[in-house]
């Protein structure tokens, strides 16, 4: 029996997505943007310092790859998943949700 292919949660440019530099424990997130087309497997992130500048993060693997196991040099990459926001909207779209509003009585 195979194990099955991890597949990436696939964001779009621009979601709100939340970013670590932290692999192992998702510590100290901060917000970020999804800043390019993703790859199969990273995403590109826009974040910005206290101070205001822009910063980009490439190759940045979401918190729950199973690649970021063992040694292989990625511990300055950081990792990503998507903010609570953008999961709700999400969870919204797939789900056909209205956002909580009443339907109409027309």
């Amino acid at each position: 029996m195979t194990t099955p292919k991890w597949e990436m949660p696939q964001p779009n440019v621009g979601d709100i997505v939340l970013f670590s530099k932290d692999l192992h424990h998702f510590t100290d997130p901060v917000v970020g943007f999804v800043a390019a087309e993703p790859g199969e497997t990273t995403i590109s992130i826009l974040t910005f310092s206290p101070t205001g500048y822009a910063l980009v993060h490439n190759s940045c693997h979401h918190k729950d790859d199973p690649a970021l196991n063992g040694d292989h040099g990625w511990e300055d990459l950081g990792v990503w998943d998507f903010a609570p926001s953008t999961k709700t909207i999400r969870d919204l779209t797939d789900t056909g949700g209205t956002s909580g509003r009443k339907p109409s009585n027309k």
